[in-house]
């Protein structure tokens, strides 16, 4: 285990710009042989390879931060990693999930067997699923983050990189303990504890403990309460043992815990779509104004401060076939306070984590040393959240007419009185009503072996074996999957089964499990119900993998590096369609698979390269390398479709990822100063992504290549200054990429139009001319008025020649000219992608750092230390088109610190303020799909934050 470091030899102990620049900073210390008043920077040292090293001798680009930098650098958790690490972004996703990226790469995939861009390990434990945005930092040794393909070092490979977290862990022979208390606005409350208790020379047991509670920064209008607040805590107990000089080991167990109202988005955007009334000068009215909203148009986020124009989705327009609405519910203008919301309830978040890790090492002989590392890792996490966010400012009709049926006004108020909808998960109501649910349950065992040399002759190795067994989605928990609720689903199934079924053909049984009206989602929904839409995907993982490295040193100065990895993932997906609106005689028992999808992806990548560290007189210290590697990530497994549906396909492939790269790292200036270069090239073969079709996400691949150049400079000038600077710039761009892009299905091609499918609410495109001559045709009383609405579903396709019409051509993303019937609908018009920039990756980060201690302040045993930190990322995008819409604007941090701190006491105070200035920040935005309207979802930073935390060390 751990022996104690005296705290006195230490005076900045945090990470090593030596790795990483600004924010991560090497430690400095002062030196017997320096000058007394010239601080030199100290070794870091990490495990990045597995073994010992400093980090300026690890020829990869790597990151550290120990406990003391994450507290200077007010690195709260995963997401505070962005403004600290060159070439990263992070983004809150729609779901339950997040996507932390490492030069552009990440997890763009939406499925439940897509694996991770970034590996996010634990004590080197590979988490698939990890809280890496909710959970807070205690009791860390160190934070290490990785840029770049990695496989032959850890468990589980990855194609953008790894952050791996580092616990405690006991130490022998001496008692310890620590506590933190925290106050600061929005009534936060922090506390962090750690007590480390002998139990002889050979035996420790280490406990460490967090609690946050702070009241939420964003306002429900209509609820009146302050939401998106945390009620957090964690729990870790560490036994570690030694009984004998050559086998050492620990046991941990890690629970996580959170029950609040965080809100999975910020708000929804939209440039509303109007319903039109006419088209080429032709009259639009009746029922065939209904599909002639989409919901939302192209717009950019600025000029999105609209409410999506209901009849343009699914619940709104559905709403108008039950005779609850007239046309769109949200006609007010939105409240453009991006921390204010409108919802009918207050949001629901609630995650679990239990980790138990046991570690086992033998040293076989003075060279060889045997590990054994296995984990357990269970979650479970859900989150109820207004699908909109947005209060209706229309009520549903007192008296409606239900399918557009006089005769079935009576049925209407039997069902609706005054129309007020029951409905037996959102209660009773006259306003409609949609919210959704995400969540889920996961299992999974791993066992990794690893074997290392520590031999003094040239060759040395690092072999190692993982075996994973994982789980996920159980559809007999209610709360697993994704739900979309909403009131005017209810009232229309209600409609089918009073009719007899005569709508759906057939009767679709509502969820009644328990149709109470106490605001509690979770505990009225049993998850059969055919009045919502709910997408499972029961998931099960079997891999294995053998990797490893080996070294030979050509000379005293020269290293060559060959590592080489087998993957094999064996991925099942039982098939459960959904079962909104499918009759028990078509679909009898819902939630049950029907089927299974099994895919196995297995490869052979690796790593080669040179590191070089020669005597140079200009430095105290250089390293220089240069590798190549293939990074590889495996396919998976698309969500499922609608029954009887085949609009995507059921798989998805794997990525692929050649990866270049050159490096130097250097100390020089009497060890006073430190230079690090990293250049990169990427050429990337079937990077996923997402689109969502028909309420569900699929996931497809497109090629790219990227280029970028880190660089990570430190500088202590004097015996009281620390300055930092760090630079990341990165070049994106699709190779060979074409797309249909959801928001301008035309390409603007002004011969087309996109119009709503009436039955499903997905969109699709027809010609101009062909949809001009049924609406004039409609007008000169040759076809029924909403006769329109068949155009989607192909009602009038092969029949152009009755209409005088013919063929119509138009030009694909590829260049290729297209000819269709001027009636017969198409999903698009695709788009050319080449040259356009990947997702969230920013073309330029940028972090500067400065930091000034008063020693022995006025006299005192205390010393205070100033810093301040700024951040700036350049703009991005949130979608591989590229549009106005999809552009993140630039966006900047400021952050400071005042702490003071005697050492011969163990005291400790600081006051900070992060996002000094306030800034709202959006960092990515989710476009929804045709059946929602193409709305946007946002996600932000969070505001200011400002408080004071009191330490104390025994």
């Amino acid at each position: 285990m751990t022996r104690k470091i005296d705290s006195k030899t230490v005076l900045l102990a945090s990470a090593s710009a030596l790795a990483i620049g600004l924010f991560g900073q090497a430690a400095w210390a002062q030196e017997t042989d320096a000058p007394e008043s010239t601080r030199t920077l100290a070794t870091v040292t990490v495990t990045t390879q597995k073994t010992e090293q400093s980090i300026q001798d690890v020829p990869i680009a790597v990151s550290a931060f120990d406990e003391d930098a994450i507290n200077r650098l007010q690195l709260t958790g995963g997401a505070d990693l962005v403004k600290a690490v060159p070439n990263v972004s992070f983004t809150k996703g729609n779901f339950t999930g997040s996507n932390f990226k490492i030069r552009g790469i990440g997890n763009d995939a939406v499925a439940q067997s897509s694996d991770a861009g970034v590996g996010i390990h634990q004590n080197d434990v590979p988490l698939g699923a990890n809280f890496l945005y909710e959970q807070e930092y205690f009791d860390i040794e160190r934070v290490e983050v990785l840029r770049g393909p990695q496989g032959t070092l850890y468990g589980r490979n990855s194609t953008g990189g790894v952050v791996n977290i580092i616990t405690r862990k006991p130490v022998f022979g001496e008692f310890q303990a620590d506590a933190a208390l925290t106050y600061g606005n929005y009534n936060t409350l922090k506390g962090q504890g750690m007590v480390n208790v002998p139990m002889g020379d050979k035996l420790a047991l280490r406990v460490a403990g967090a609690i946050t509670s702070r009241d939420g920064y964003t306002d429900n209008t209509v609820t009146g309460n302050d939401v998106n607040g945390r009620e957090l805590w964690s729990l870790r107990a560490t036994l570690g043992f030694e009984p004998s000089d050559n086998f050492r080991g620990w046991l941990s167990y890690e629970h996580f815990d959170e029950d609040d109202d965080r809100t999975r988005a910020g708000k929804q955007l939209c440039k509303k779509d109007p319903t039109k009334t006419s088209f080429a000068g032709i009259p639009i009215t009746g029922l065939d104004t209904l599909v002639t909203s989409l919901g939302c148009q192209e717009a950019p986020l600025s000029d999105s401060y609209d409410r999506v124009n209901s009849a343009g989705t699914l619940g709104g327009g559905l709403a108008i076939v039950a005779g609850l609405l007239n046309g769109d519910a949200f006609t007010n203008p939105l409240d453009p306070n991006l921390r204010n919301i409108e919802s009918a309830l207050d949001p629901v978040y609630k995650a679990q984590q239990d980790l138990y890790t046991l570690k086992l090492e033998l040293d076989i002989g003075d060279s060889l040393k045997l590990t054994s590392l296995t984990s357990y890792n269970e979650t479970d996490q859900v989150s109820v959240d207004d699908y909109n966010k947005i209060a209706p400012t229309v009520a549903f009709n007192a008296a409606g007419v239900p399918l557009g049926n006089p005769a079935l006004a009576p049925l209407y108020q039997a069902l609706f009185p005054g129309g007020v909808v029951s409905d037996p998960q959102l209660g009773v109501s006259n306003l409609f009503r949609t919210f959704d649910i995400s969540g889920g349950a996961t299992e999974t065992t791993t066992q990794e072996f690893r074997l290392q040399s520590d031999y003094d002759g040239p060759f040395n190795f690092n072999l190692g074996m993982i075996f994973v067994d994982g789980e996920a989605i159980d559809p007999q928990d209610n709360q697993a999957g994704y739900y979309v609720l909403s009131n005017s689903l209810s009232a229309l199934t209600q409609l089918n089964n009073a009719l007899g079924g005569a709508i759906f053909g057939g009767l679709t049984p509502l969820d009644t499990v328990n149709p109470d009206d106490d605001g509690n989602v979770l505990n009225s929904t049993e998850g059969f119900g055919r009045n919502y839409f709910r997408s499972l995907s029961p998931y099960r993982l079997n891999s294995k993998a053998f990797f490893g490295e080996g070294y030979y040193d050509v000379t005293d100065e020269l290293k060559f590096t060959l590592g080489l990895r087998y993957t094999n993932d064996e991925k099942e997906q039982d098939i459960v369609p959904s079962a909104l609106f499918v009759p028990t005689s078509a679909l009898p028992e819902a939630g049950v698979p029907t089927g299974l999808l099994k895919a196995d992806f297995q490869e052979t990548t690796g790593r080669i390269g040179l590191d070089w560290s020669p005597n140079l007189g200009a430095t105290d210290d250089t390293l220089v390398y240069a590798f190549y590697s293939k990074g590889y990530k495996g396919g998976g497994l698309n969500p499922p479709q609608p029954a009887g549906a085949n609009l995507f396909p059921q798989t998805f492939e794997p990525e692929f990822i050649d990866a270049f790269e050159l490096g130097t790292k250097n100390t020089f200036a009497n060890n006073t100063q430190s230079l690090n270069l990293t250049a990169f090239h990427y050429d990337y073969q079937g990077y996923q992504i997402t689109q969502i079709v028909n309420r569900t996400s699929a996931n497809f691949n497109v090629d790219a290549k990227l280029s970028g150049l880190e660089v990570e400079y430190l500088w202590t000038p004097a015996d009281n200054w620390l300055l930092t600077a760090n630079l990341g710039l990165l070049n994106s761009e699709l190779q060979g990429t074409t797309g249909i892009d959801v928001l301008d299905r035309t390409n603007g091609d002004p011969n087309f139009v996109a119009i709503k499918n009436a039955s499903s609410y997905s969109n699709c495109v027809v010609s101009a001319q062909g949809y001009a001559t049924v609406l004039g045709a409609i007008q000169g009383g040759l076809l029924s008025n909403g006769d329109s609405r068949g155009l989607c579903a192909g009602a009038f396709a092969g029949s152009e020649a009755g209409f005088g019409l013919g063929n119509v051509t138009y030009t694909d993303g590829n260049g290729v000219t297209q000819t269709i019937g001027a009636l017969t609908p198409f999903d698009g018009i695709s788009k050319d992608l080449d040259g356009n920039s990947l997702p969230g990756a920013p073309e330029m980060t940028l972090n500067l750092a400065a930091e000034y201690t008063f020693n022995s302040f006025r006299n005192s045993n205390w010393d205070m230390t100033v810093r301040g930190d700024f951040y700036y990322q350049a703009d991005s995008y949130s979608r591989v088109f590229n549009t106005q819409r999809d552009e993140l604007d630039s966006w900047t941090n400021l952050n400071l610190s005042v702490v003071l701190a005697n050492a011969e006491n163990g005291w400790g105070v600081e006051a900070f303020a992060k996002n000094i200035t306030d800034e709202e920040v959006i960092t990515g935005a989710y476009l929804t799909d045709d059946s929602s309207g193409l709305y946007t979802n946002v996600f932000l930073t969070e505001p200011a934050l400002y408080g004071i935390t009191v330490r104390k060390s025994w």
